[in-house]
């Protein structure tokens, strides 16, 4: 039978396993805002409301639309995160925060999973960035607002709502390797009745060059300059959102978004596939009532029903990647609904819960064989609770939060070969997921915080019945449980002299992981999983933010991580591909007409493989930019990407682009 396909497993086969354990819209104030707001002493963001004892970094896509990036780069950015890129922009990338593997991530649109049970892992360069109000990113414990999933943290991206002034925006933006975006928007209130629209389309061709060593790193005589093949992609992402009022306060919101990929997979490093491909389509729309008002105030409701619907076809017709001819198609369907709200019992106790019931269905075809194997369904009923007490006049707060998960998975069993076979199978787990926070202000520019918490992580259908593919699943996993811990301050303070803003955050954290499901290589072209890994990941999160003179800022972001291979084989070996040391550094000086920036990201080295044996470089990106607003309403904008033209890799020796410039002329009228 010819083996089919999808991009996890090859995102897995190129780095031979996950890299964790393994086996053996308001208007811009006259001061621009920070690229990640992390807690200070000012009024809590919606963010913090969610999770006030939780560590939250809070990004401002608004910095990054203009610089030709995605939602990958925006989010590497943030302080605790990595973004392990598959190639340069618009390429596969996966988001790992504090350590954890990829699927451990949990992300959410307005608070709509996104995150599969096909897979949990989400390819971050596929998520919209140009329509988003706010990025949201919640390290360690989590808010109640999300349930009990998300062991490794979780990630919300915000959008715009509709305005009542009427506005249009429009941008366009060119630069290197061909790439190119348009950008258009429209808000407008017709009667009761808010609405917005947002179209990006983003496209490249990719065509860097690349330093090739031709698979001898320690002979650089036969390093040679080459192009990236086979990189280019073309994606439309559309959001479309109404608002309407309803008797007795409740407000209604209808949000659909849309996203199309179709792109090139160019291969590792010297060995380039030039006819390998992949179609992703995902439609995600919602339908949410809120009322803040219920019981003269006291009580809050947001019911919502929801519905996601996502695609993605591989194409592999001369077997470039595995020997293999490929084609296949994976369909993931999903319905549910969504009760949240909050109680205040009394003026210092706040009750809040979580309750949903949704299902999967995930179907997958070999098209080259026109074979359509039976679906794997999920039933998942997660429902969590918290209380909010505050004691000593609201200075301290203490936050219990216990969670619980029932999941029913139906499947056929799989041979050798990955045929089903036999009747269907029903699985059940249930989890109870307790966790408590604390949050002290003994001054108003001080606040402490520390959290405990454990959480669980079922096995996902691919490491369960594999991909038809290169991977064969095990259906006997055990869930993982993560145990995670932290503790820190948070400092803002706001004098009055030629220093307009100092605000400093520090968090140390300790995370358990046991009965990690680790990918395991049985053959040279087949994958299977098992529970035999645990980890231990440790570190310092620290993020500086200082103004000063009313026209210079200063971001400063720096994550330091010790993550430790616990299991037998490997006991205190380094977990591949993460980093020590990470800083992100933005040095602007800006002015009514406009602002000038300066970047810096540094990424220390870090092994590739399980015996720390091989090692990728410590490497270093400078960029520079404006933006220029002197004619306004019109916005003129300029990047110079990599200055130093480094000739850097990321994972698994997949190129980064060296030297590229962006220019983007828009709009708001």
């Amino acid at each position: 039978m010819k083996r089919a396909f999808d991009l996890s497993a090859y995102a897995l086969a190129v780095l031979t396993m996950l890299p964790t354990v393994r086996v053996g819209a308001e208007e811009p104030a006259a001061e621009k805002p920070l690229e990640t707001i992390e807690v200070t002493g000012e009024p809590a963001s919606e963010a913090e409301q969610r999770a006030p004892t939780a560590f939250v970094s809070v990004i401002n896509p608004a910095e990054h639309t203009t610089k030709m990036e995605t939602t990958a780069d925006a989010l590497g950015e943030s302080v605790g995160t990595q973004v392990r890129r598959f190639g340069g922009l618009g390429a596969f990338s996966l988001l790992s925060i504090r350590g954890s593997n990829p699927n451990q991530v949990r992300i959410f649109l307005d608070g709509i999973p996104l995150s599969r049970a096909s897979d949990e892992t989400v390819d971050v360069s596929t998520l919209p960035l140009d329509s988003l109000q706010s990025i949201e990113v919640y390290r360690g414990v989590l808010p109640v607002a999300f349930g009990v999933q998300g062991t490794g943290g979780v990630v919300n991206l915000v959008t715009k709502p509709p305005q009542a002034e009427p506005s249009t925006e429009a941008s366009a933006s060119y630069g290197s390797f061909e790439t190119r975006k348009v950008d258009v928007a429209h808000t407008q209130q017709f009667g009761d009745v808010g609405f917005l629209g947002y179209a990006t389309y983003l496209g490249s061709k990719g065509n860097f060059t690349f330093r090739d060593d031709n698979e001898t790193p320690m002979q650089p005589n036969d390093d040679k300059e080459t192009t990236r093949k086979n990189n280019a992609f073309n994606s439309l992402d559309a959001l479309l959102r109404g608002t309407y009022p309803l008797p007795g306060e409740w407000k209604l919101d209808l949000t659909s978004n849309t996203f199309y990929k179709d792109q090139g997979i160019p291969g590792v490093g010297n060995d380039q596939s030039l006819d390998s491909s992949l179609n992703t389509l995902r439609a995600v729309n919602f339908l949410r009532a809120t009322n803040r008002q219920l019981l003269g105030g006291d009580l809050t409701l947001a019911p919502t029903f929801f519905s996601i619907y996502q695609r993605q076809t591989f194409e592999d017709p001369n077997g470039e990647l595995f020997g293999v001819d490929q084609e296949t198609q994976n369909n993931t369907t999903a319905f549910g609904g969504t009760l949240t709200g909050t109680y205040d019992l009394l003026p210092s106790n706040t009750v809040g819960w979580f309750f949903t019931l949704s299902g999967e269905r995930f179907v997958q075809t070999n098209l080259l064989q026109n074979q359509t194997f039976p679906p794997q369904t999920r039933l998942d009923l997660p429902i969590a609770i918290e209380d909010r007490a505050a004691f000593l006049d609201d200075r301290l707060l203490i936050v219990p939060t216990l969670g619980y998960e029932h999941l029913a998975d139906s499947f056929n069993m799989v041979n050798v070969a990955n045929q089903p076979v036999g009747p269907r199978f029903t699985e059940s787990h249930d989890f109870f997921n307790p966790a408590l926070g604390m949050q002290l202000n003994p001054f108003p520019w001080l606040v402490l915080k520390g959290n405990i918490g454990q959480f669980h992580r079922a096995p996902n259908f691919s490491e369960l019945f594999g991909n038809l593919g290169i991977v064969f699943g095990n259906p006997n996993l055990k869930p993982e449980t993560v145990v995670n811990r932290d503790i820190g301050f948070a400092v803002s303070w706001r004098p009055e002299s030629w220093l307009d803003r100092l605000t400093l955050e520090y968090a140390y954290f300790y995370n358990d992981s046991n009965d990690l499901i680790t990918p395991v290589q049985v053959s040279a072209e087949r994958f299977t999983f098992e529970n035999i890994g645990s980890a231990r990941t440790s570190g310092n999160e620290v993020s500086l933010g200082a103004g000063w003179l009313g026209h210079f800022r200063l971001d400063v972001n720096y994550t330091n991580q010790n993550a430790v291979n616990l299991s037998p084989n490997y006991h205190g070996n380094d977990i591949p591909f993460l980093p020590a040391n990470e800083v992100y550094a933005r040095l602007s000086a800006y002015h009514p007409i406009g602002q000038v920036y300066y970047e810096l990201n540094y990424v220390s080295s870090n092994f590739t493989d399980l015996i720390n044996f091989d090692a990728q470089p410590a490497r270093t990106i400078q960029s520079v930019g404006f933006t220029c607003e002197y004619f306004a309403p019109v916005t003129v904008s300029f990047s110079a990407q990599n200055i130093t033209n480094n000739q850097i890799s990321d994972l698994a020796g997949f190129p980064l682009p060296g030297l590229s410039f962006f220019g983007t002329v828009g709009g708001r009228f």
